[in-house]
Order: C-alpha cells, then sequence, then structure tokens
C-alpha cells in the first residue's frame, strides 16, 4: 500500500521529467513523420518537456557512399636501352705488299802494278855506356866523437837476525799424583801439571843494501879510418841507334774501278677486299615507362553517426499498460533521483 501511495504522489511530479527514456522504447518502432530533434551532449539532460512530450536518445547511424578513384599501381619510370652499333660493308684497296728496292751488285775492275812492299820496318837500337870509376884515397869516420855512460854497482853487506817461527805456548801433561794432595779417606784420580814450552827461534842470514850504484858519463874520442873508394869519373849513358827499314819490289792486284750498287724499284701489291666498317656507334638511349594507374571503387563516409534528442507525444497510461508501472518511480529510484 505504501509503495502504491508513494507511487500516485511522485506520478505528476516525475511525469515531466523522466518519462522521455522509457517512453522511446515502447515506441521506437512507431514511425515518426517529422519529429523534433535535439543534438544529443554527453552529460546534458534531455531538453525541457511538457506533459505528454517524451524525448527518445536515437542513435542515427552513419551513411556511406561508393566512389571510384584512379589509383596508382606502378609509378612512372624509365630504363636505359642499348643501341647496337651500325655497320656497313665496304671496298677497300689493301696493300699486301709494300714497295721495295732490289740491289743489283756490279763487281769491281782489277789491274796488275808494282809497288813497294815493306819487308821490316825500321826500328831503333839502345846501347848502354857504362860509367868510368877511379879509386881514391878517402878518411871515413867509423865512430863519432861521444860520451859514454859508465854504471858502479850497488854494494850490500850480509846480516843475521832472529826470526820467531813458533811462539811460546802453555799445555797440560799428565802426571802421577802425589799421596799428599789426598786424605786417607779420600782417591784420587788423574793428575794433570800445566807446563810452558818456550817460543822457537831461527838465525836468518839476509843481504841488505848498503850503498846504492849509480852512473857517470865519460866523455869519448872519434875514429877515423883510411880507406879506398870508387869515385865516379863520367856518367853511363844509353846511345841510341836507328836501324832503317827494308824494302821489297812485289807485283799485286789493285782496284781499278771499285764494285757499286744499283737498286730496281719493284712497286707495291694491292688487294680490294670487303670489310665491315663502323657508321654509328654503339649507343645508350633512354626507354621512359609512364605510370600504370586503376580505377578502383570503394566505401567512404557520407555523413558520420550521430546521437540525437527526438521528440514524441506519449500517453502515461500506455505506459502503465506496457511496464504496468512508470520505470524510474519506484521508491529506490525516486529517492536516489531526490538525492
Amino acid at each position: 500500500m505504501l509503495k502504491s501511495a508513494w507511487k500516485r504522489v511522485a506520478l505528476s511530479a516525475v511525469l515531466s521529467v523522466i518519462p522521455t527514456q522509457y517512453v522511446c522504447a515502447a515506441d521506437a518502432a512507431k514511425p515518426v513523420s517529422s519529429p523534433d530533434e535535439v543534438p544529443f551532449v554527453e552529460g546534458a539532460p534531455p531538453p525541457d518537456a511538457k506533459p505528454g512530450d517524451a524525448w527518445c536518445l536515437v542513435t542515427v547511424p552513419a551513411t556511406y557512399k561508393t566512389v571510384t578513384e584512379q589509383v596508382q599501381i606502378r609509378p612512372a619510370t624509365f630504363y636505359m636501352e642499348t643501341v647496337p652499333a651500325k655497320y656497313e660493308t665496304k671496298s677497300e684497296q689493301v696493300q699486301i705488299a709494300p714497295e721495295s728496292k732490289h740491289a743489283v751488285v756490279v763487281p769491281a775492275k782489277y789491274k796488275t802494278e808494282a809497288a813497294k812492299q815493306l819487308v821490316k820496318e825500321e826500328y831503333s837500337t839502345y846501347e848502354i855506356v857504362p860509367a868510368t870509376w877511379q879509386w881514391v884515397d878517402e878518411t871515413v869516420v867509423i865512430k863519432p866523437e861521444g860520451k859514454q855512460v859508465v854504471a858502479s854497482a850497488p854494494v850490500f853487506k850480509t846480516v843475521s837476525e832472529q826470526v820467531m817461527v813458533e811462539p811460546a805456548k802453555t799445555y797440560w801433561k799428565k802426571v802421577p799424583c802425589d799421596d799428599k794432595s789426598a786424605s786417607r779417606k779420600e782417591t784420587t784420580g788423574d793428575c794433570y801439571c800445566l807446563c810452558e814450552q818456550p817460543a822457537k827461534f831461527v838465525t836468518v842470514t839476509r843481504q841488505v843494501l848498503e850503498k846504492e850504484g849509480s852512473t857517470a858519463e865519460v866523455p869519448t874520442h872519434a875514429e877515423t879510418k883510411v880507406v879506398k873508394v870508387a869515385k865516379k869519373v863520367k856518367d853511363a849513358e844509353v846511345v841510341k841507334k836507328t836501324v832503317p827499314a827494308e824494302w821489297t819490289t812485289i807485283e799485286r792486284w789493285v782496284v781499278d774501278a771499285p764494285a757499286t750498287v744499283s737498286y730496281q724499284t719493284i712497286p707495291a701489291k694491292f688487294e680490294t677486299i670487303q670489310k665491315s666498317v663502323q657508321v654509328a656507334p654503339e649507343a645508350k638511349q633512354r626507354v621512359d615507362v609512364p605510370a600504370k594507374f586503376e580505377t578502383v571503387s570503394k566505401t567512404v563516409l557520407d555523413a558520420p553517426g550521430k546521437m540525437v534528442w527526438r521528440k514524441y507525444k506519449c500517453d502515461c497510461k500506455d505506459i502503465v499498460k506496457k511496464y504496468k508501472e512508470i520505470p524510474g518511480t519506484d521508491i529506490e529510484s525516486l529517492l536516489k533521483s531526490v538525492k
């Protein structure tokens, strides 16, 4: 009962606020001739309405259309094409043998004549005339005047001296024990006596310098001698003698006219041949390849989808009849809307 009372009290207050959302669900499929539309704004409530009016949030789908366009499937490009060289066959005179000269030898002419022939050439001889010498007396110095160093020997004397070869020392010697060294009740063992050995000396004789040696310079006289010596009176000499050449008369062949060479010209030889002659060299030419296009069809957006508020005329009785109550008018929903 409380719930029905609340519905009747709140019905008149909320009809103008919340019925629009639910009328749409009931009447969305009903055709509408020209409803009023208001653009939907995110977060904003439906526009103001009068009793009997309903605002329905309608999603208007996007519309598309089919268009055609030219699409490039291959860009324009080019490549280089080789144009082969061009040749022509032409006739040409080719030299197969060059011009040459042939030598013809004309032999020399000879004659006989008398002539002198050298048998032995002129030459020179040399004779050596020895030098002339004479023996004469000549005084020669066999030992020049000078000084002589005279040395006196050093003087030594003999001396004797005692040289210690072993120093004095002491040592222990085992001796018989004396009975006085111990009483009757005592016994003795080994006894040792400390003995002294004197140093040992040896007499050594040696030479010592008593007077050092000395030197003195004594002048010496020159020594001469008369000897026979050979003295050159005339130097040796070389005498040159010329021996004349020897000749004889002979008959011999002589050139009367020398040999000569004459040349005969042999013309060159030619032959006609056929050969290929290049008239145009190999070349490169650019070949342009145009871009390639295809006509394709595609679907494009004509009008984007949108959400709008649409205004309808509604009857609350129809809503209650369909939904048994006005949706959103229960106590919990009302309390939430009031809060």
